[in-house]
């Protein structure tokens, strides 16, 4: 635990969001001098400043103040760019910047499982936080999932876990200013286009996703998707690598096999679950379901344990979620699906007549890929939010399109419009940010939505 980094030091903390008010608690509990900095007004509550307070962090808010130029590191949000002003001041200053997921792991004296990818991190790190739970270890959960992994620590810190295992959603984001984040287990799932509003190319966000691996040692193993094209392209430095897949033909240490999820190792082949047991359905989980067995190997040993970690999951709120029916027309929340790529997997486990829910905050994607998914069962594509125009232009000459002003009216629309056995999908392949303070407000919002109808079940 490397609590002399922070002692007596002075920190400042860029932003107010879940994960920088984890990092000043964390800091402050270590004994940093804090200085929490938030250029935007309307992130300033009553609540925020009685927590800053309680713990004698300094803050300002609608400003940066000369301060932040005096500090002996910074703690960025993932939500604040390199381009903005106040990151060039300080890049040019040559004070170090680390994200909250780098300082974090500097008091985690136990093992770290961290799961990164353009899409199944949340399902996976749950899988896996759940498979260990079954398994008698003490999981803690945190990180890009919902709570920030600097808030987690600090409530491991008022337990006394026997068998303590950290396991953490990790994005591209945080992955920017780590130095020395040398997770036990590193999964990388897969590698889509995504975040091309942020990202110069899409290369800089490839590289940034297996920056994951950058420090890792040889008590430190790296687990990869043998089936995505992206990740098997790439020479990756590790010394102990491991692999899952659902379809490569070369084999891997944790594979479906004559629909078997199952384990390769020195004992040879070990059957561990029947793919139909899954609880969770689509080829996608059956993925991510093997990656989650490939990081659980150092941990679990027993196929028997490991089936009975898979077998009493249940699914991840947000992520094609049922959320109930309605004129016997089914209803699916999938706001996790941020990007194109998730989205795709989200029509993909359709055959049904399907009105889907498009649009939010742009992210620079290309929506011209959905159109062969839809073009044999989509009723009608309903376009809300900023980039209701953007998608409408790409996709709007070959698939039927309606722009609303809400997701309140797109569901309106398709049950005044949609015949019994339809299926209406929230998946909006867009960020929530143009609306909603996130994706889980977003979802959650939607659930709401239907569960507030007259005549809706489950």
């Amino acid at each position: 635990m490397d609590t002399l980094r922070v002692k007596d030091r002075k920190v400042t903390i860029l932003g107010s969001q879940r994960s920088a008010m984890g990092a000043a608690r964390l800091l402050r509990h270590f004994g940093a001098q804090v200085l929490v900095s938030e250029l935007d007004t309307d992130q300033f509550n009553a609540e925020k400043r009685q927590i800053l307070a309680d713990i004698g962090a300094e803050f300002e808010f609608g400003y940066h103040s000369p301060d932040v130029m005096e500090s002996d590191f910074v703690v960025v949000s993932p939500g604040i760019p390199e381009n903005v002003d106040i990151m060039k001041k300080i890049r040019s200053k040559g004070i170090p910047v680390y994200s909250e997921i780098e300082i974090t792991s500097w008091f985690i004296d136990a093992p770290i499982i961290a799961v990164t990818g353009s899409n199944g991190k949340t399902t996976t790190v749950s899988l896996i936080h759940h498979m260990l739970k079954t398994a008698g270890y003490d999981s803690y959960l945190g990180g890009n999932v919902g709570v920030a992994a600097s808030e987690v620590l600090l409530n491991s810190l008022l337990e006394s876990p026997e068998k303590p295992i950290f396991v953490l959603e990790v994005s591209s984001f945080q992955l920017d200013n780590i130095e020395s984040f040398k997770p036990t287990v590193a999964v990388i799932l897969n590698l889509t286009p995504d975040h091309l509003d942020r990202y110069p190319t899409l290369e800089a966000y490839y590289e940034s996703k297996i920056g994951l691996f950058k420090y890792l040692d040889q008590n430190c193993t790296a687990v990869i998707n043998r089936d995505d094209p992206e990740l098997s392209r790439r020479d990756i430095v590790a010394e102990h690598k491991r692999y899952f897949a659902v379809d490569s033909l070369s084999g891997a240490d944790a594979m479906l096999a004559e629909g078997t999820l199952g384990i390769m190792d020195e004992s040879g082949w070990r059957p561990v679950l029947p793919a139909k047991a899954l609880p969770i359905p689509g080829r996608h989980n059956l993925s991510n379901a093997l990656a989650a067995i490939a990081a659980t190997m150092d941990f679990i040993q027993e196929p028997e344990i490991l089936a009975q970690g898979l077998m009493t999951f249940a699914a991840v709120p947000h992520r094609i979620e049922y959320v109930g029916k309605i004129n016997n027309i089914r209803c699916y929340n999938d706001s996790k699906a941020t990007n194109i790529a998730s989205t795709e997997v989200a029509i993909d486990s359709f055959p049904q007549p399907l009105w889907l829910i498009l649009g939010g905050k742009d992210k620079g994607g290309d929506f011209t890929a959905l159109t062969p998914l839809l073009e044999s069962n989509v009723r009608e594509i309903l376009l809300v939010g900023d980039a209701a125009d953007i998608i409408e232009t790409q996709i709007g000459r070959t698939l039927p399109t309606c722009k609303l002003e809400t997701i309140e009216h797109a569901i309106e629309y398709c049950l005044e419009h949609g015949e019994a056995d339809d299926v209406l999908l929230l998946s909006p392949a867009c960020a929530s940010f143009d609306q909603f303070d996130n994706y889980e407000a977003r979802g959650d919002y939607f659930r709401s939505l239907i569960q507030a109808r007259e005549g809706w079940s489950l």
